[in-house]
């Protein structure tokens, strides 16, 4: 987006024959100049789902979360290169992968 944000968004689905629900996390791997850890949780959001039915789940990433903390300018920095992009139900759990380049 012009104001430096990223929007994702993935579609999950019930594949059983109960009503459920459940709580997606979006994670983010820094490209590797930033230092940060392998997986830093940027989203989450509770959905519930009919059974056999499925729900769009977007995140928003405003342009502060793509940034890391600079102790010599004391200030935030932007990062620049590709970011992976991970889903799932907890950082042992993710079920969909993919990357975003800034």
């Amino acid at each position: 987006a012009k104001d430096g944000s990223v929007t994702l968004s993935t579609t999950v689905e019930n594949t059983g024959d109960r009503d459920g629900a459940e709580v997606v996390q979006l994670y983010l791997g820094f490209p590797a100049v930033a230092g940060e850890p392998p997986k830093v949780l940027k989203g989450y959001e509770k959905v519930d789902i009919k059974a056999g039915a499925s729900e769009e789940v977007s995140f928003t990433v405003d342009a502060k979360a793509l940034k890391i903390w600079d102790n010599v300018a004391w200030d935030w920095a932007a990062v620049t290169g590709t970011f992976d992009v991970m889903v799932g139900s907890s950082s042992r759990d993710i079920r969909l992968e993919g990357s975003f380049d800034l």
